[in-house]
């Protein structure tokens, strides 16, 4: 009788479940292995972002770079950035990032990837990939269809108070130069934040003291509850949420990512706001 050497049905079967035991055990531990990376990599990303907004600064008399709204972009997307002398050096629209995300004749346009080279700060740092999160992949403009949309090139905006080419509340202090940053100091005072997909346009994120229940504009949790933010000493940070509404997008009001109301129960956006400005002193 010959004997045959193999393994019987019930073996493969407890060899199959214990392979899928094991990759249910690993998949979570790959997964958050590959979220700190992508952490790892956004945190790298802004810090090269501050550096060159330090350098800006010294080369250009302790100015800040300007950040406009969307009062400050160019009339037209469908121009090239790099040829419009309103947003060369010393022009009036000249800035950290012109543009408008939202715009589709900027997005479908043959220079979207011109935008960010445009920007004040791109001569210090000439890598597009280091203005987008790697976490990031949202289309532009936000809700577009397929035939419109193309894949974001920005995640990161600046503190409207920091370099604001408008003044949002002049209750509040506007930081134009980096010896403005006396109070709350740099290391507390934050300039580039991911923002919302939804909320992004141009580079100036909004806080509104005049409605300290809404999130006018809202941070990007891109890395579980967290969110990453660089300060004016250049020191970059994860900094973790709680406002449920915030994280979730949660907004009765229209466009989405806008005005989202704050969760009471939670302290964020008064936290945020605290590190962005201080009221001016009468």
């Amino acid at each position: 009788m010959v004997c045959r050497k193999g393994f019987t049905l019930i073996e493969l079967l407890v060899v199959l479940a214990t392979l899928a035991l094991l990759a249910a055990m690993l998949l979570p531990a790959l997964a958050q292995t590959r979220q700190n990376s992508q952490v790892i990599e956004c945190l790298a990303n802004q810090r090269q972002l501050a550096v060159a907004w330090m350098m800006y600064a010294r080369d250009n008399n302790d100015k800040l770079v300007p950040v406009g709204s969307l009062a400050y972009q160019p009339a037209s997307f469908s121009i090239n950035p790099l040829t419009d002398p309103d947003l060369q050096p010393g022009g009036a629209l000249a800035q950290f990032c012109p543009g408008n995300l939202q715009s589709t004749a900027m997005t479908a346009g043959h220079y979207y990837t011109n935008w960010i080279k445009a920007g004040l700060l791109y001569p210090y740092v000439q890598n597009i990939a280091v203005y987008k999160c790697p976490a990031d992949l949202s289309k532009r403009p936000y809700g577009a269809s397929p035939t419109f949309a193309v894949a974001s090139e920005r995640t990161y905006s600046v503190n409207c108070y920091v370099g604001g080419m408008q003044w949002w509340d002049q209750n509040y202090k506007l930081y134009r130069k980096l010896s403005d940053m006396n109070r709350p100091g740099p290391s507390h005072t934050w300039v580039f934040i991911e923002e919302n997909p939804a909320s992004i346009d141009t580079c100036y994120f909004v806080l509104d003291p005049a409605n300290p229940t809404l999130w006018y504009s809202s941070p990007a949790v891109l890395h579980g509850n967290w969110s990453v933010m660089t300060y004016a000493d250049g020191h970059s940070e994860a900094h973790r949420w709680t406002d449920r509404n915030m994280i979730s997008d949660v907004n009765p009001q229209a466009p989405p990512g806008i005005n989202v109301p704050a969760d009471p129960k939670s302290g964020d956006l008064a936290w945020l706001f605290s590190v962005s400005t201080v009221p001016i002193r009468r």
